[in-house]
């Protein structure tokens, strides 16, 4: 009898603690759209406000981002949304256009992380490529996939 009461406080206790948890951090414990891994702590507006960043004000699909520890303060960022919403996007963050690029020539292709996730770049199209620096001290690179309706950005902290 002592351990069931024993264990049911132990439960109640873990119950109340994980609901003041959620509450008091916010959704980025329930936030599916983070990919696995993605810093423990952060909500994805508190992302975006760190790496001065805005999401455009149309409806966008299919978001999924992540971002490293305070020890590697990288954010990366993709959704699909229609072309001028991905325009207002570009603009809205003062981005400026770079080069076109083949799949197999972008350097975020390269990168085993979104590999993993499933970036779609091939050689097959001539993806849009931007760049800028919504803030002091962070870099952004965006690639727009050919259609101009899938964006991918990687923004890091550079001081």
């Amino acid at each position: 009898m002592k351990w069931r009461l024993v264990t049911a406080l132990v439960a109640v206790a873990v119950l109340v603690a994980g609901g003041t948890l959620v509450a008091a951090r916010g959704a980025w414990l329930l936030d599916q759209r983070a990919y696995p891994g993605s810093r423990f702590g952060s909500s994805l507006d508190e992302l975006l406000t760190q790496f001065g960043l805005r999401l455009p004000g149309c409806p966008v699909e299919e978001l999924r981002y992540w971002s490293g520890d305070n020890i590697e303060d990288t954010f990366y960022l993709t959704f699909t949304a229609d072309p001028s919403c991905v325009t207002a996007f570009v603009t809205d963050n003062g981005l400026t256009p770079g080069e076109p690029l083949p799949g197999d020539r972008l350097a975020l292709g390269k990168d085993s992380r979104v590999r993993g996730w499933g970036w779609p770049f091939t050689g097959a199209g001539v993806y849009a490529t931007f760049s800028g620096e919504p803030k002091p001290e962070v870099d952004v690179d965006v690639v727009v996939d050919p259609p101009g309706r899938r964006v991918f950005v990687h923004a890091f902290e550079t001081g």
